[in-house]
């Protein structure tokens, strides 16, 4: 049998079970949520860790967040645009094809988070400025973004290995992943804000070089995964510099109405948090974490967007459109019903929750404001 008749033999959507969708789009999702509140815990373990340190490392940091967020847009383009097209191509049993977009998603993934460190590292500091941070919570910012920056293109090429991993119907090793980089970033983080052991007080620059030395284990954990997989998508360290750019212009051509929509997303959020400052740090640091436990809400939307365009990527790729179409209601219903129920419970259980992760002499105003 020859390998592209063995992929094809090995990637046929067994990933969908017709009789019962809704076990086919929790199967998928559940890992997805898993994976996601693991990257969402990194920056709400940033904002734990330095919480003790005062509100000036405590808004930085989060003022800090707000630069980060905006820069996953480019990653979220490429990350729907992969999963899609990889997608499709398992579904058609042409998981080499699939391969080949992964390549491709790696290459853009790796330009993207390289831009984006250089930004974070050049103009992350007037950045925070423009968002209204007082000199206090901008030096700290500053000194985050400089040490989270250098992370950037490994967490920009986490995102695409996990994304394409996704969109050939493989959610869990993933969430794996996420786990890991979430451990990782906890030791590291700890150790060097607090001076643990031999390592050296490093306050908030231990917190971003937590982050980026959590993105450097996560990459290289992901990229050997990749290279080591026999069936679905794989990667190939020797092919590592082959680009094709149609196939990377179709993997943008799907992707950047989605990263654009999280752009404008980023910027309203910017936006708010910019007439927040003006209410001065305190108002501002307790927005930050509201802001990043909103973040886990909506993980579970996000996870059940990835099951969706898993199934219906895959579904279409099998000419089954009918099938697409069932999975995306399904989807829709679940995600309507779960972000409905965490709106009550943020409602009701708000205190308690912005308490766990703040510490320190202001906890108690930080708790008033963010509840």
């Amino acid at each position: 049998m020859s390998t592209e008749a063995a992929e094809t033999a090995a990637v046929s959507p067994t990933a969908i079970d017709e009789s019962h969708l809704i076990r086919s789009v929790i199967r998928l999702a559940w890992p997805v949520v898993v994976q996601q509140v693991s990257f969402s815990m990194v920056q709400l373990v940033d904002t734990a860790l330095v919480g003790h340190l005062g509100e000036d490392a405590l808004a930085g940091v989060r003022l800090a967040g707000q630069i980060f967020w905006f820069s996953q847009a480019g990653m979220i383009a490429i990350a729907v645009g992969s999963t899609a097209i990889i997608a499709r191509n398992v579904g058609a049993g042409k998981a080499h094809l699939g391969s080949k977009t992964l390549h491709n998603a790696l290459i853009l993934a790796l330009l993207w988070g390289s831009f984006v460190g250089l930004l974070m590292w050049f103009i992350g500091g007037w950045s925070l400025g423009v968002l209204g941070a007082e000199a206090g919570a901008q030096h700290e910012g500053t000194v985050y973004l400089k040490a989270a920056s250098v992370g950037m293109p490994f967490f920009a090429l986490i995102y695409a290995g996990n994304a394409s991993q996704q969109g050939a119907g493989d959610t869990r090793t993933p969430m794996i992943t996420g786990i890991l980089v979430n451990i990782a970033n906890i030791i590291i983080a700890y150790t060097l804000i607090n001076g643990r052991g031999p390592a050296p007080r490093l306050n908030v620059l231990g917190s971003g070089a937590g982050f980026s030395g959590g993105a450097m284990i996560g990459c290289v954990m992901v990229l050997t995964v990749l290279s080591l997989r026999r069936r679905g998508v794989h990667w190939s360290p020797l092919k590592a510099a082959s680009f094709d750019g149609a196939d990377a212009a179709r993997v943008l051509n799907v992707g950047v109405p989605a990263g654009v929509e999280q752009a404008q997303f980023n910027v309203a959020f910017m936006l708010y948090t910019r007439i927040i400052a003006g209410l001065g740090t305190t108002a501002l640091a307790a927005h930050g974490v509201t802001l990043a436990i909103q973040s886990l809400t909506f993980n579970v939307g996000f996870a059940l967007s990835v099951a969706t365009s898993a199934l219906v990527g895959q579904s279409l790729g099998a000419g089954r459109p009918d099938l697409a179409e069932r999975s995306a209601y399904v989807s829709m219903r679940y995600a309507l019903v779960f972000l409905v129920s965490m709106g009550v419970l943020m409602m009701i259980f708000g205190r308690q929750v912005v308490g766990l992760f703040v510490g320190g002499d202001k906890a108690s105003d930080w708790v008033d404001i963010g509840a």
